[in-house]
């Protein structure tokens, strides 16, 4: 990719600061905006969006609440829906024609669901039925939804659902080291934080073919020892799991996301 100049939100958090790290060893140019640093960005500002956003040639859209906890869910679906709205509308306004939108693994409900969810079938793929019944996840299927308008526009948008977001040393002690009961709404998945900024960046590259695109990112493997049909049988008895799940395989599959944007999970952390 060629060198360019790229607005990303969200860019003091724990995933922006990683692909603002990886664009800028790359040679690329970073636009850093946040409500927080030096000059900060308010995302609910429309006005204040798009003068940060002045000369960039796409954007990384990483900013929002990256959970439910601690928040009226009316402040966090306004939050989420309006900056995401905010940022690809300037950028539409301003000619930028490739975004990149950091979407969600719990969009399929099971993570912040208020009563447990059945999970029907593995793996879970950008085929599996979107069931939620959460505020969080309705954030997320409305940003996507918005990436798919803007798509149709014209933009390419790439929405990706992002497992839980996690280094090496976060899976041993968040995944690994509890109990598998404490994990398995999130079916003991994770991605490697810069393995998640990575695709951030592959997905700025041109796709003639591809205007949009949801794409499901987490690790070939799961955070726990146990091998992963023992603990579907274990923990989810009525699952029907479609192919085999060798080992330590991870119940989601990112098969698209390496069609599409040529990525695959290069790390584990058992290898860390």
């Amino acid at each position: 990719m060629r060198r360019v100049r790229i607005w990303v939100s969200g860019a003091r958090g724990k995933l922006g600061v990683e692909v603002c790290r990886q664009l800028v060893a790359a040679g690329h140019e970073v636009v850093e905006a946040d409500r927080v640093g030096p000059e900060p960005v308010d995302l609910m500002d429309r006005e204040a969006v798009a003068r940060s956003m002045e000369g960039a040639d796409a954007i990384v859209h990483c900013a929002a609440k990256a959970s439910p906890e601690g928040i009226e869910p009316a402040r966090l679906f306004e939050l989420n829906a309006i900056s995401t709205f905010n940022a690809l509308e300037e950028a539409w306004k301003l000619g930028i024609r490739t975004a990149v939108l950091a979407s969600s693994g719990s969009i399929y409900g099971t993570a912040w669901s208020p009563e447990e969810l059945d999970v029907p079938e593995v793996p879970i793929d950008e085929g599996t039925e979107l069931r939620y019944v959460d505020p969080y996840a309705l954030t997320k299927d409305v940003l996507e939804r918005m990436g798919q308008m803007y798509a149709r526009r014209g933009m390419q948008v790439t929405a990706l659902r992002l497992h839980w977001i996690l280094t090496p040393e976060e899976v041993r002690r968040s995944i690994a080291e509890v109990p598998a009961e404490d994990n398995r709404r999130n079916l003991w998945g994770y991605v490697d934080l810069s393995e998640a900024a990575r695709a951030c960046i592959l997905a700025l590259s041109p796709r003639p073919t591809t205007r949009y695109a949801a794409l499901v990112l987490a690790a070939e493997d799961t955070g726990r020892p146990e091998p992963t049909e023992q603990l579907l049988h274990e923990h989810f008895p009525n699952t029907t799991i479609r192919h085999p799940l060798p080992g330590t395989a991870s119940p989601y599959s990112s098969a698209r996301a390496t069609e599409v944007l040529g990525w695959h999970h290069r790390s584990t952390w058992r290898s860390s």
